[in-house]
């Protein structure tokens, strides 16, 4: 065997075991002649006592030693989970074949018989050294390729969510065209042409035709604002550019001015509304941000509720610091499918009203967006025919 056949591949520490103190000094010679980092024991209970403290890259253990014989050395380095992989070769005049495969199955990796040849026994050292390097360096890629697979799958995922992020602002980007080119140029040119023939012919119109036109002017003008101001309120939050001014404020104040705001509407469709407000029940929010909520959700009661119906608005005090309102309706509330699209910007599910009036689905959408900034959640129970509840979160000031 040539000279680089048996040069130790990496300064390996061999643990020899042997009774013999000749055969130790040989070994010891040899080993450290190749580059090898010899430690001797003298008896199997020195060798253990070693294993306590350090561990060798290899040992080399006698069979036939005083005490303790080599299999029980064997079998008690392999009982512990630390030195499965530490590779042991038998150094013996044993060489039955029991004896052989009684090692083997104690875990051994080889068997060198004595007295030994230095060629053979640097040979087989340096083998089981370079099987055990490979194993390791296997060992090492798989746990590098695993990492690779794990980095893989979540940059897949990451694409994936990206792909679908992508899809819903895609989406959104669509139902948002589609708002200013249905359901605002439907309005504005309706608009459009009611100027058109006021300009013209308002001079010959009777007084009660003149007061309808003004009127339903009036009624479109609301609408194409209350769209724009939604539309308006939307962008801002998906461009987070909406500023958030928090305040304390006292809620039966601002549901009082939604009832004055909404009552004419309320009136023609004959509607009671009741404020279940308390006078101590504030909130520690944006006003404005919740006076649109509090408008949206109103009209929405107010537009799909038959005439004579009740709507209420009521709160309750949450164990989180937080107050919860409710929206309650007895008008004609929502199917299972309706509930799941209901605050999806890509799914169209606007209806009209129990009047005919018209809607965007999109005043429900920027509700949720609204309280989700300020810290609060949004939801609905609904059943078809027997009415809807939109309930909706925000913190109250500490310590109420």
């Amino acid at each position: 065997m040539n000279e680089l056949d048996t040069n130790a591949i990496y300064p390996a520490t061999l643990l020899v075991v042997d009774d013999n103190p000749l055969n130790l000094q040989l070994i010891s010679t040899l080993l450290r002649s190749k580059g090898y980092k010899p430690v001797i024991a003298n008896s199997g209970h020195n060798a253990l006592k070693y294993l306590e403290q350090k561990t060798p890259d290899m040992i080399l253990l006698d069979i036939m030693m005083p005490e303790i014989d080599g299999f029980e050395v064997c079998e008690k380095i392999k009982s512990q989970s630390r030195y499965a992989d530490l590779p042991v070769i038998f150094l013996t005049a044993k060489n039955e074949v029991t004896d052989i495969v009684k090692g083997f199955s104690l875990g051994a990796v080889d068997f060198i018989s004595k007295p030994f040849k230095s060629e053979e026994v640097l040979v087989r050292i340096h083998n089981h050294l370079a099987l055990k390097q490979a194993k390791l360096k296997v060992e090492e890629q798989n746990k590098t390729l695993k990492s690779l697979n794990q980095t893989i799958a979540l940059s897949n995922k990451q694409l994936e969510k990206q792909a679908n992020d992508l899809k819903e602002l895609n989406a959104q980007k669509n139902r948002f065209f589609s708002i200013l080119a249905h359901d605002l140029r439907n309005p504005f040119s309706g608009f459009v042409g009611m100027t058109s023939l006021l300009r013209d012919g308002w001079k010959t119109m009777k007084e009660e035709d003149l007061e309808d036109f003004i009127f339903t002017l009036d009624q479109t003008a609301e609408k194409v604002n209350k769209l724009l101001e939604n539309l308006l309120k939307w962008s801002q939050v998906q461009l987070d550019s909406l500023i958030f001014e928090k305040s304390v404020f006292l809620l039966e104040d601002l549901i009082t001015e939604a009832f004055d705001l909404k009552k004419e509407h309320a009136d023609k469709k004959q509607l009671t509304l009741i404020n279940g407000i308390k006078n101590n029940d504030y909130l520690e929010a944006d006003e404005q941000m919740t006076m649109m909520v509090i408008r949206n959700l109103l009209s929405n009661a107010i537009k799909f509720t038959p005439k004579g119906g009740i709507i209420k608005i009521d709160t309750m005090k949450l164990g989180n610091n937080m107050l919860q309102v409710a929206v309650r309706d007895n008008g004609i509330g929502m199917s299972n499918v309706t509930m799941k699209k209901l605050f999806n910007i890509s799914e169209k599910v606007s209806r009209p009203g129990t009047d005919g009036e018209e809607s965007t689905g999109l005043g429900l959408i920027l509700c949720k967006a609204l309280i989700v900034k300020q810290g609060g959640k949004l939801w609905a129970e609904s059943e078809e025919g027997s009415g809807s509840v939109f309930y909706f979160t925000l913190p109250m000031p500490q310590g109420d």
